[in-house]
């Protein structure tokens, strides 16, 4: 017979597995779309829905899932991966074959994963500084990439990223400092309680 604490192992480990899947699963989801790609109004509603997916993933991670636990970590990390490709899939999908500046929709896209960014942030005060660079990240580039228009705005070829240095440096650039600043706050505040 089961005791509440193997049943209730066994239900962390099996969360653990879960979120630990379920980035290879958007993504495997995601290859499967692009094999299976159609020109018919399905297959853009299935690659939106995709696309969006990691925008309640991380709210749900942020505000409902406690902590401090491994399967909390593992979802949260999961989200930020996953909406890190989405965004830049959402990026490629709008830009690769336009000559002009950005369209309203990316801007919007971007504009929405900064208020994910910001509503995430709300109840974990130890992401207000990296998610807050996120934030700033995204709305930098909703509107540098439709107003900062030139004639090489993008490049989907060799390169790592883009020619575009604004985009590199606020895709990349701001969410990674961001994430220094807050980790170098979080040794702040322990060096500060070890003193005390």
């Amino acid at each position: 017979m089961d005791t509440p604490t193997k049943t209730v192992e066994r239900s962390a480990r099996s969360s653990i597995v879960m979120w630990a899947v379920a980035p290879l699963i958007w993504a495997a989801l995601l290859v499967g779309w692009l094999y299976l790609i159609s020109n018919g109004p399905v297959s853009t509603i299935t690659l939106v829905v995709l696309l969006a997916l990691p925008a309640p993933w991380l709210l749900w991670a942020s505000w409902r899932m406690p902590r401090p636990r491994a399967d909390t970590y593992l979802a949260e990390g999961g989200a930020l991966l996953t909406g890190f490709i989405a965004l830049y899939l959402a990026t490629l999908t709008y830009m690769m074959f336009n000559e002009g500046p950005a369209p309203v929709e990316l801007m919007v896209v971007f504009f929405a994963a900064a208020a994910v960014f910001i509503a995430a942030a709300v109840p974990l005060p130890g992401r207000r500084i990296a998610y807050g660079a996120a934030a700033l990240a995204c709305v930098i580039l909703g509107i540098g990439l439709r107003v900062l228009y030139s004639g090489t705005s993008y490049y989907p070829g060799i390169d790592f990223i883009t020619k575009d240095e604004l985009f590199a440096w606020a895709f990349l650039g701001l969410p990674a400092l961001g994430a220094l600043l807050q980790v170098l706050w979080w040794l702040r505040g322990r060096s500060r309680v070890r003193s005390a």
